[in-house]
């Protein structure tokens, strides 16, 4: 007979059970006893809310965002505490202890780690983690089943209250804020990881713990810039900031020849470099003009102050450039219908209609602040896509976020502070294309088309640049060597050091997981 042990049950958080689920599960033990049979019998006891391979909704439960991608679970469970997500790790602890557990917030990781990168693992689906508080100091409980769109909703019924994060309002800020969090007032404001004071978490052996600056500090460090290789974060302790009461969105749109769109880039770059105020949030945004030799680039983002100061702040660059754009737009807003404009999808109530999907590939490469691109490197870019960028049969895009420069909070904060490795990135690279339906299959050279995209760059750069990339733009096709270097630096090691005692087996692992 198999006897779980009781400690799996006693949580007072947990639905009642049959007094049977306390004590015995009966079934034969043999040599051959699988752990995935292990885990779904206490899984069952549980009472979980468990999908199996064999449930009518597991196709669709197990459906990555991005479709490129299908794994298969060992199963996947919802449970709606944080005692629930206590008892589903110390399940997958049962028997030989090879099933890896992998949470899910928001299901958008790139290389769709919310389902493990791999088959077989348990899924922790966090939607029903749900809860939002605003307290009296204005910091914010956020627990990590919740979206961007969800959470700046909540935020601003709450005092006009108002958080750095990311656009896309589907997006789960559980894996959002582990691995870095950018956003267009992330200059002004931090990380999302940089705005987080504390946070639940519950780690390998099934414990409970509260990290923060004072309490389980180590771990509190890495859960900043790595999350997903310590523990399943449950809720997150944030600082948040009156959200501002004008915010200018705008977009300056230029159809130039590759020459042109250097001198842009040069413009752009030097700008971020030493005279964007941390108010600014800004992007130079490149797509498909479909025309040989012609480049469509804008410069787009967010000022949070009067139209007066914006006018002041954007004219330096603007009148830089040699051309005057064919198109733009400055309009002002209200903080939450200026989030609404960035979603790009006309709400930020995720209730409201399905989550999309897509089927891409994207790579991320961070510029350091002291180690700019060549004009050659520029060139070279954009003779690329002015060729290239025509024939691929991909939908892609280019763009370029000012993540530093003079007076961001991103890279005023002190490298060590947390996990997060990039504080010297001037501005972060995302190269990203999709099939043209944005369905499966991929096409068969959309990969080659992106990585020689990459590599025309980094091709004309010393061969001792030093670049990075961001972590929450996860590129699967990176050996070990290179993402572990490109994401985390010299941090790597001490990271191996804080896993050997928080994971030492390796519970929570994935393709990219910080390995002892």
């Amino acid at each position: 007979m198999m006897v779980f042990p009781q400690s799996l049950f006693t949580s007072p958080a947990l639905r009642p059970l049959s007094l049977t689920f306390f004590t015995l599960i009966a079934y034969p033990v043999t040599a051959a006893l699988r752990s995935d049979t292990l885990l779904l019998s206490c899984l069952q006891s549980s009472g979980i809310s468990t999908v199996t391979p064999n449930s009518s909704s597991f196709a669709q439960d197990s459906l990555a965002f991005n479709r490129r991608f299908e794994y298969t679970p060992a199963a996947i469970v919802f449970p709606h505490s944080t005692e629930d997500v206590a008892v589903a790790v110390k399940c997958a602890t049962l028997g030989d202890g090879n099933i890896p557990v992998s949470a899910r917030s928001g299901g958008h990781s790139y290389g769709a780690f919310g389902l493990g990168g791999q088959d077989g693992t348990l899924v922790i689906d966090l939607s029903n983690l749900k809860n939002i508080t605003v307290n009296q100091d204005h910091t914010a409980n956020i627990q990590t089943g919740n979206r961007l769109g969800d959470v700046a909703l909540a935020l601003f019924a709450n005092g006009e209250r108002a958080m750095a994060h990311g656009t896309c309002p589907y997006v789960g800020i559980g894996g959002h804020a582990g691995c870095g969090g950018f956003g267009l007032a992330s200059r002004a404001w931090g990380l999302v990881l940089d705005q987080v004071e504390s946070a639940e978490v519950v780690i390998a052996n099934g414990t409970i713990l509260q990290a923060s600056e004072s309490t389980n500090s180590d771990l509190f460090w890495a859960l900043r810039g790595a999350s997903p290789s310590f523990g399943i974060v449950t809720e997150y302790k944030v600082r948040t900031q009156s959200a501002p009461p004008s915010n200018i969105v705008f977009s300056y749109t230029y159809s130039v020849d590759p020459s042109v769109a250097s001198e842009i880039l040069t413009s752009f770059q030097s700008f971020s470099q030493y005279s964007a105020p941390s108010e600014l949030g800004l992007q130079l945004s490149v797509i498909p003009s479909r025309q040989p030799g012609i480049i469509t680039l804008s410069f787009i983002g967010i000022y949070m102050g009067s139209l007066a100061a914006f006018n002041t702040t954007i004219s330096p660059l603007i009148s830089s450039v040699a051309v005057s754009p064919q198109t733009m737009n400055v309009t002002q807003f209200e903080w939450i219908p200026s989030l609404v404009r960035k979603g790009g999808i006309g709400t930020l109530d995720t209730s409201l209609r399905l989550d999309s999907s897509d089927t891409f590939f994207a790579k991320s490469l961070m510029v350091p602040h002291d180690a700019v691109l060549t004009p050659s490197a520029i060139r070279a870019l954009f003779d690329y896509l002015g060729t290239e960028g025509v024939t691929t049969d991909t939908k892609w895009f280019v763009l370029a976020d000012l993540f530093g420069g003079k007076g961001s909070i991103i890279s005023d904060t002190p490298h060590n502070s947390t996990a997060y490795a990039q504080r010297n990135g001037l501005y972060n690279f995302q190269f990203y294309a999709s099939s043209l339906d944005l369905q499966p299959p991929f096409p068969d050279d959309g990969i080659d088309f992106l990585n020689n995209l990459y590599s025309s760059i980094t091709s004309n750069m010393p061969s001792n640049w030093s670049f990075g990339a961001y972590p929450c733009y996860a590129d699967p096709t990176l050996s070990d060597m290179q993402w572990q270097t490109q994401y985390y630096g010299d941090h790597y090691p001490i990271l191996q050091s804080i896993h050997s005692k928080y994971n030492p087996l390796g519970l929570f692992r994935y393709p990219q997981a910080i390995a002892a």
